[in-house]
C-alpha cells in the first residue's frame, strides 16, 4: 500500500480553503490561533497555506479547533 506524502495531502490548500469558507483572512486566522496559544504569525499562515512551512502536530490540532474542522479532514486525500 502507497502512502501519500504530505503535497499529496496538501494540507496548506485545505486550510486555505476552510479559512475562506469561515470567511477569515490570514490576519483573523493567526488572531484566532494565537488567542489560543498558538505562535503563528499571518506570514505564516500565508507561508503554510502555500506549502512553504512545515507545520507541528500542535499547530494542525489549534488549525482544526479554530477552524472548526475534524483533525482528519486536513489529511485526507483529494
Amino acid at each position: 500500500m502507497k502512502r501519500s506524502t504530505p503535497l499529496e495531502r496538501n494540507i496548506g490548500a485545505k486550510v486555505k480553503q476552510y479559512r475562506k469558507a469561515k470567511g477569515l483572512t490570514q490576519d483573523a486566522l493567526a488572531a484566532r490561533l494565537q488567542t489560543q496559544g498558538c505562535d503563528i504569525t499571518r506570514v505564516m499562515v500565508g507561508q503554510i497555506e502555500t506549502g512553504y512551512r512545515a507545520t507541528s502536530v500542535f499547530e494542525i490540532d489549534k488549525l482544526a479547533e479554530v477552524l472548526g474542522v475534524d483533525y482528519n479532514a486536513l489529511f485526507a486525500q483529494d
